[in-house]
């Protein structure tokens, strides 16, 4: 077996992936490469308006599925009767359509070393860019090895930065699905929040 130095990140991904298959239960899922999206863009035309859905394709994610990977990039509407009232253009790559598109609850980029300054904060700005879509979704930044003092200065869209050093340690694994499933107990409570508010606003 391979050492975690030795590893690839794909590999390296790909091993935690099977080491925590069992972190939720259905209707949740939770799986690698899921598209999840990041960017809305309306666009006004002669017959209807456009709606652009980015996405963005993330290493682990906790997720529901919010668009079947069967759905395709133009096959959604918001109608009104037989009237189209928004035209919903799913905006993936080939390589995503293989995936169903993400409603995320918690994710985990991961990198192998230490990331240098723009990474962490390319990484930071995807992270604010997504909550800003799914303000209940927590992130996780995951790095194999040692953790420098400019993740945590940079890294201010994390809600949790996690040193991993050897994926093929059982109490390592342990501990990072009990990270893992606090973090998707927090996004539940933050949801709950969020339509909790809606709730007695109707009530009002």
């Amino acid at each position: 077996m391979a050492t975690t130095q030795q590893l690839t990140e794909i590999e390296l991904r790909d091993r935690l992936i099977g080491q925590l298959k069992d972190v939720v239960k259905f209707p949740y899922q939770i799986d690698t490469e899921v598209p999840v999206p990041y960017k809305h863009i309306y666009i006004p035309t002669d017959n209807n308006t456009k709606l652009e859905l980015w996405c963005f394709k993330q290493d682990i994610t906790i997720y529901k599925i919010l668009f079947d990977k069967s759905v395709k990039q133009k096959d959604s509407k918001i109608s009104k009767g037989e009237e189209t009232i928004i035209e919903v253009i799913l905006e993936k790559d080939s390589g995503q359509n293989s995936h169903h598109v993400g409603l995320p609850f918690v994710i985990l980029e991961l990198k192998k070393g230490q990331p240098n300054t723009h990474e962490i904060l390319t990484y930071s700005q995807k992270a604010e860019m997504i909550k800003t879509i799914f303000p209940y979704c927590q992130f996780l930044f995951l790095i194999q090895g040692l953790i420098s003092a400019r993740t945590y200065r940079h890294g201010i869209n994390f809600d949790e930065i996690i040193s991993l050093k050897d994926v093929n340690d059982t109490q390592e694994i342990k501990e990072l699905k009990k990270t893992l499933k606090k973090h998707f107990e927090i996004s539940q409570s933050k949801l709950g929040k969020l339509t909790g508010t809606n709730h007695k606003r109707k009530i009002k």
